[in-house]
């Protein structure tokens, strides 16, 4: 049917044999590449199933427990298994530690202000606070004692609305934190001495 001379079927056998090598060498290419592709998938899968893992409270109390357990300046909230130390200010090394105190407020009689992280730290110690509900109990404990509030709110302001931290004649405790993903906002929870 096609009569080929010997050097064009020396020629054509040629070609055939370098697509051959061509298409196995891609395929070998291909593979690893795709291979490469489903591992970092999910390295990035487990990576992001770790860090998105929700935060056993209670294990972090334990810690968090024999770490503080000398600081009798506390804020307990069973409804959220939250028993955490408080330390003055509000600066960022403070709250990657502790619940943090806002030095403009009061520490005993008048409004207690006090801060905290609600995620993407190792203590994340407000990362419930937006589930506390109207008649929630806060307990707030110091060197003078301790103290009984009742949830009265539970509020997004804005950022810069200062005034939840001002004193007051009653004994209010605030509690504030960010709100996720809205950055010229914050959650405040106010509660009243019971």
């Amino acid at each position: 049917m096609f009569k080929f001379s010997k050097r064009k079927l020396t020629i054509i056998i040629v070609i055939i044999l370098i697509l051959i090598i061509v298409l196995i060498s891609s395929g070998s290419i291909l593979i690893k590449y795709f291979d490469i592709q489903k591992k970092q998938i999910n390295s990035n899968f487990i990576l992001e199933t770790v860090n998105l893992a929700p935060i056993n409270t209670i294990d972090a109390q334990k810690i968090v427990s024999s770490q503080y357990k000398s600081n009798n300046w506390r804020i307990k909230i069973s409804k959220i298994h939250l028993d955490a130390p408080i330390i003055e200010g509000t600066e960022s090394e403070i709250l990657r530690r502790a619940v943090g105190h806002f030095k403009s407020s009061s520490t005993w009689n008048g409004n207690v202000a006090l801060a905290a992280h609600n995620r993407g730290y190792k203590y994340n110690y407000f990362a419930e606070v937006k589930k506390l509900e109207l008649g929630d109990i806060i307990i707030y404990q110091t060197e003078y004692g301790q103290r009984k509030y009742e949830v009265v709110r539970n509020e997004i302001i804005k950022e810069t609305d200062l005034s939840c931290i001002q004193n007051t004649k009653e004994n209010k405790l605030t509690l504030i934190t960010c709100e996720e993903n809205k950055r010229e906002y914050r959650r405040c929870i106010q509660a009243n001495e019971i």
